[in-house]
């Protein structure tokens, strides 16, 4: 009588450790360009909510100093643009233009309660200009 003996297998190859081993590494490396992507939007969308924010309170006071100034209302013709530069931390250079319009005036030397106040911001990211734009109507 012949007895078969079998041989259990203990343990991985070589080959299938590094094929496991390879394949985790491609999982890690898209993993981690995922992750440095979501990191870049996120930095992109702070600077955005920051120079919104900017933008929607210099667009306010301007709107306030425009009725204050001409509490009759605005003529036509009478567009006003003011274009500035100022350093923002976190952000740099940050371009500020803003633009006081009558735009329901048509006929030159008569006067409406309305105004539009339009700031317009931008600045530089990484070679990518970026802007932010908020407007309102105001008497």
């Amino acid at each position: 009588m012949i007895m078969a003996t079998h041989k259990l297998q203990q343990g991985f190859t070589a080959v299938e450790l590094l094929i496991t081993l390879f394949i985790a590494a491609v999982f890690l490396f898209a993993g981690y360009q995922l992750f440095a992507q979501v990191m870049r939007d996120g930095a992109g969308a702070d600077k955005d909510a920051e120079l919104s924010s900017l933008a929607y309170e210099r667009m306010r006071k301007s709107a306030l100093a425009a009725s204050a100034a001409s509490p009759a209302g605005c003529a036509a013709a009478s567009e006003s643009v003011t274009t500035t530069t100022e350093p923002v931390a976190g952000i740099g250079n940050v371009t500020f233009k803003v633009t006081i319009d009558c735009p329901y005036s048509t006929t030159p030397g008569s006067l409406t309660d309305i105004f539009l106040v339009k700031v317009e911001t931008s600045y530089n990211d990484n070679g990518t200009t970026r802007k932010v734009e908020h407007a309102t109507f105001s008497n």
